[in-house]
């Protein structure tokens, strides 16, 4: 989906690698059973992120296994793996939401890749909206909001203005079935949303550029040091809402999705290597 709310595996422990992998393979078999083996396409560690943060704030019952992996086929060992209901959930989102970065891409350049990915998807997202109806109108609603943002002329441009929708919706699916966390969810998805954005945005600086894409950063004339500060502050705003959160499994594997993985493709696209 994303493809930047991942970990810094590097500060990792082997266990917490582990759990980490099992997490996003209970993801990817909950994918084959609800739509089947093509819709493992939609697989992400973003919503791995999204699955580990339900697990240890509301700490549900997990069914645990091991299974062989079609993408690791033998004499590769099974793969272990963890689910729960909101690994479902994340499911249903991992298809709705690749659904619609497939519609995207087809409106942006037509290519024959995107439209084969929403041919691929159409009947997924059809049972994905029977299953979360209001989540799928939600992602409707604010997906067509961004494409007038970025198509809007250029006198009323808001350089803020996708990466808040953007963030309104990651808040809305976020706060879905969260119960008493409902409002602190919702809070860490706006932030999330918007720093994600903006971190696309960041990373897709020189190719925007190139071929004239809406980019805010590139509209607003950004440098790398620029960009940084803004998503450093973006970033701030996200681990305020995390903290408050009684989080204490998995807490240092989230903490290196958060406050560094999120920002490997920054640093690989924007800082020179040391030298050496």
């Amino acid at each position: 989906m994303f493809g930047f709310v991942v970990a810094d595996a590097d500060a990792l422990s082997d266990d917490e690698k582990a759990r980490y992998q099992e997490v996003y393979c209970g993801l990817c078999l909950a994918l084959r059973d609800r739509y089947g083996q093509r819709s493992r396409a939609c697989l992400t560690y973003d919503l791995t992120f999204f699955v580990l943060l339900c697990a240890s704030l509301h700490e549900p019952e997990e069914t645990r296994g091991k299974s062989h992996c079609v993408m690791h086929p033998a004499p590769a060992a099974p793969r272990a793996w963890a689910r729960s209901t909101w690994t479902d959930y994340a499911a249903d989102l991992s298809v709705a939401l690749a659904y619609h970065k497939a519609l995207d891409d087809v409106a942006d350049d037509g290519s024959l890749g995107a439209r084969a990915a929403e041919r691929l998807l159409t009947g997924a997202y059809g049972r994905a909206a029977e299953r979360i109806p209001e989540a799928c109108a939600a992602i409707e609603m604010s997906m067509a909001a961004i494409r007038a943002i970025e198509s809007a002329p250029a006198d009323a441009f808001d350089p803020d203005a996708a990466a808040r929708e953007f963030g309104a919706l990651l808040g809305r699916l976020f706060a879905y079935g969260q119960g008493f966390w409902a409002d602190a969810m919702g809070e860490l998805g706006r932030a999330l949303g918007r720093f994600i954005y903006l971190m696309d945005a960041a990373v897709d600086f020189d190719d925007d550029e190139r071929s004239g894409s809406y980019n805010p950063f590139v509209a607003l004339g950004s440098d790398p040091e620029a960009m940084g500060t803004t998503l450093a502050l973006t970033a701030a705003e996200t681990a305020a809402p995390y903290e408050r959160l009684p989080l204490v499994r998995d807490k240092h594997l989230m903490d290196s999705i958060l406050y560094s993985g999120v920002w490997a493709q920054f640093n690989k696209e924007h800082r020179a290597p040391p030298t050496q």
